[in-house]
């Protein structure tokens, strides 16, 4: 990639020779060109110019970006051809990625007329194309009855490069429209959502469709144009949960009523607002749905779409082990408190995730009297139970007997249809049987690592739980592969929790060999990540491995209180024994 926007440079190259550079830069921007014609525009004052060239193109060779005999050719692509392409697409994001400065910004050189006639007037032409762009949405907004968008959206235009001075060239300025009518306005959301179905489902006229094409709003096809910032309803992302202007919210709506369920969530999600009875049963139904399947693989995003359903029990429920895996313990305990649940699967479902947090938080004599209970209920409930019962066992020190608890409880979560959390109890049974020292615990690791499929938060968890015993193997390039990779799935996945865990596993160890500097810098990512994640027991965990590589019982004390502030008392109970033995030493 010739990277021409804000420099000049040849990406994976150490060469940097700019008359070169410029040569090649004109090639793939104006094509294929005589070599007499280059020869003279780039070295008219030259005694023998076409000799000149020779030697720029021998300096070239070796890179293997241009071909050809007497016409020359580029074999190369630039950042601005990226650029002229995300402009004609309406993709500002990308136009803001690639538009890192002026075209050729910085380049000084000694050119002749013609050829500086052509670095200027390219760089002209270059900021007004991205003006264009930026104004074309701009306009739009303004049409659309949003005009603090638009107006936004020209204040960046003319903070960009290059751009103020290009466009004060200019004949005119940019002349703000009127609003279009209600029923355009709504006409053209409706599109923008989902152009095959909008015409029948808002009984859209002709009329309105053309008067929407004449103002440049809708293409061949009836395809809206792209902008800025506004969700397209074919995603359940953190878009589809802002606030719309009323006609876009009536336009999603329509559209939600007619589309199959999944389709139709994300429409569902804009126009909230405007839900009916019939709506708040058909959208409360699917969205349900689709957050018990984030609950491991996206929580976050989960979390805020609990946040568009009344409080009712299902929903406290969803809340509170969603917190629970974010390791937001007392929030998750909060969330069931003071809900009816007169169904007995809700309240066996109920006891399994507060048994579940009671154990995490150290409660464990009241945890296993949750999972008695939760042994009555569904097959998911059931299989928390068995889980919980095998983390006690673990805890304990009994490997084999938790191995065969998680081996029952993987069966239950699979009957369940709760893929997630078999994996997980597929990855606890593999550590209990290498506790154990029972080989098999390789094949289990390979079955939930199967089981995980493509879901990157999934792979993560079981990669760093086989890091942790390619460790213990005395392994640690493997382990440190391990967790590497699962640092690069959770980054994928977006999950905090699950990015700190990573960072805490490599600093430790770092920690352990030695590489002081490394394990504190991949602690203190790890303290960020967990901080950022309101994850209380990660991050007072991160702390106490901080005061042991430093050797400061300050920040352990830090990491006690912390703990005590969170109202996890137990475990800041076993803080502070720790506290007392590194006091000692």
């Amino acid at each position: 990639m010739l990277r021409v926007l804000g420099g000049l440079q040849l990406e994976g190259h150490t060469f940097h020779r700019p008359k070169p550079l410029l040569l090649l830069a004109y090639l793939v921007l104006e094509g294929p060109k005589a070599r007499r014609h280059l020869a003279e525009l780039f070295w008219p004052e030259a005694q023998d110019p076409l000799n000149s060239l020779s030697v720029a193109l021998t300096q070239l060779k070796p890179l293997g970006v241009v071909e050809g005999g007497e016409v020359l050719k580029a074999r190369v692509a630039t950042d601005l051809q990226a650029l002229r392409l995300a402009l004609k697409e309406g993709r500002l994001g990308e136009v803001r990625r690639l538009y890192r400065g002026t075209f050729l910004e910085g380049v000084e050189l000694p050119l002749g007329e013609e050829l500086e006639e052509w670095v200027w007037s390219t760089r002209e032409r270059v900021a007004l194309e991205v003006y264009g762009a930026f104004a074309q949405q701009a306009r739009a907004f303004y049409l659309l009855g949003l005009p603090e968008r638009g107006k936004a959206l020209l204040e960046e235009a003319h903070s960009l490069p290059g751009v103020r001075w290009a466009v004060e060239g200019g004949e005119e300025g940019f002349q703000p429209p009127p609003p279009l009518s209600k029923e355009a306005r709504k006409a053209f959301f409706g599109l923008y959502f989902r152009p095959q179905e909008a015409v029948e489902a808002l009984g859209i006229p002709v009329a309105l469709l053309e008067l929407l094409q004449e103002e440049d709003l809708v293409g061949e096809g009836g395809r809206a144009i792209p902008l800025e910032g506004l969700p397209r309803g074919d995603s359940l992302d953190r878009g589809a949960l802002q606030h719309l202007p009323l006609e876009a919210q009536e336009a999603a709506l329509l559209l939600a009523r007619r589309l199959p369920l999944k389709e139709a969530l994300p429409l569902y999600l804009l126009a909230r607002p405007l839900w009916g009875t019939e709506d708040h049963e058909r959208a409360g139904k699917g969205l349900l749905g689709e957050v018990r399947k984030l609950i491991l693989e996206n929580p976050h995003l989960g979390l805020e779409l609990l946040a568009a359903l009344p409080g009712r029990p299902e929903v406290l429920l969803l809340r509170s082990r969603i917190l629970e895996r974010l390791g937001r313990y007392w929030e998750a305990l909060e969330a069931l408190e003071g809900t009816e649940m007169r169904q007995r699967d809700l309240q066996s479902e109920v006891a399994a995730v507060r048994g579940s947090i009671l154990f995490r938080l150290g409660q464990v004599e009241a945890a296993m009297k949750e999972a008695e209970l939760a042994r009555q209920g569904s097959p998911w409930a059931q299989g928390e139970a068995l889980n919980l019962e095998g983390l006690m066992a673990l805890s304990h020190g009994r490997f084999a007997e938790a191995a065969e608890l998680f081996a029952r409880a993987a069966v239950r979560f699979l009957a369940a249809g709760e893929v997630a959390r078999q994996v997980d109890a597929l990855n606890n049974r593999a550590v209990a049987l290498f506790e154990a020292g029972r080989s098999e615990a390789e094949r289990v690791f390979a079955e939930a690592l199967e089981a995980a499929g493509d879901t990157p938060l999934l792979r993560a968890r079981v990669l760093l739980n086989l890091g942790v015993v390619r460790e213990r193997q005395g392994r640690p390039e493997e382990a440190e592969a391990l967790y590497q990779e699962a640092l690069r799935l959770a980054e994928e996945a977006g999950v905090l929790e699950a990015l700190g865990r990573a960072w805490n596993n490599l600093g430790a160890l770092y920690h352990r060999q030695g590489q002081r500097e490394k394990a504190e810098t991949a602690y203190r990512k790890a303290l960020l990540l967990a901080k950022e994640g309101r994850d209380w027991m990660l991050t007072a965990a991160v702390l106490a491995n901080l005061a042991e590589l430093r050797q400061d019982p300050a920040t352990l004390q830090e990491a006690i209180a912390l703990l005590e502030e969170a109202r996890y008392t137990v475990l800041a109970e076993r803080y502070r024994k720790r506290m007392e033995a590194f006091t000692q030493r």
